[in-house]
């Protein structure tokens, strides 16, 4: 099914349960048969918790979409500016912090229209570069963001649960 059919919805505090669900069930989905169940869940505990999920929603740097095709959600994205940024900080840098496609709607070209509209957006406030950490275990998305022309310029210590793992850091220069 092709992409052109998905629209982006901006997210506010009102979609916190759906958020939750959608972050929870999709980072399980992703990462949970190559992780301990207990450091899995540690993980899902912290990062998708609803007060944090919260804290992030008001965060007037970061912004969370819902990715929609024909009326159903199929996945979301997070970008980080400034100090929302997990890591460098840059105000002339944004952060894709998640990205994320339900399951069912994988192999539809939905992550990359996400990334095509993440970078639009990067370039229309005049970024210098777009950044994100992907899970060195990760060869399929590793190679998503390579084929789009994302350079590995570095790696950090990622936590699972009790689990430190580490995400190769690409970044896209405009």
């Amino acid at each position: 099914m092709p992409s052109k059919n998905v629209i982006f919805e901006k997210l506010s505090s009102a979609h916190l349960q759906e958020l939750k669900e959608l972050s929870q069930s999709t980072f399980t989905d992703a990462f949970g048969d190559q992780n301990n169940a207990e450091d899995l869940q540690g993980y899902l505990d912290r990062a998708f918790n609803e007060e944090q999920l919260k804290t992030e929603l008001l965060n007037p740097r970061s912004e969370f979409y819902f990715a929609k095709l024909e009326g159903e959600t199929a996945g979301y994205f997070k970008i980080n500016l400034g100090d929302a940024q997990t890591e460098f900080k840059d105000e002339d840098a944004m952060e894709l912090e998640r990205i994320y496609i339900r399951k069912e709607f994988q192999n539809q070209k939905i992550g990359q229209k996400i990334l095509d509209t993440v970078i639009e957006m990067a370039v229309q406030r005049k970024m210098k570069y777009l950044w994100l950490g992907v899970w060195e275990h990760n060869p399929r998305g590793i190679n998503f963001y390579l084929k789009n022309k994302f350079e590995v310029t570095g790696s950090h210590p990622y936590m699972v649960g009790n689990d430190r793992q580490t995400d190769k850091i690409m970044k896209l220069f405009f």
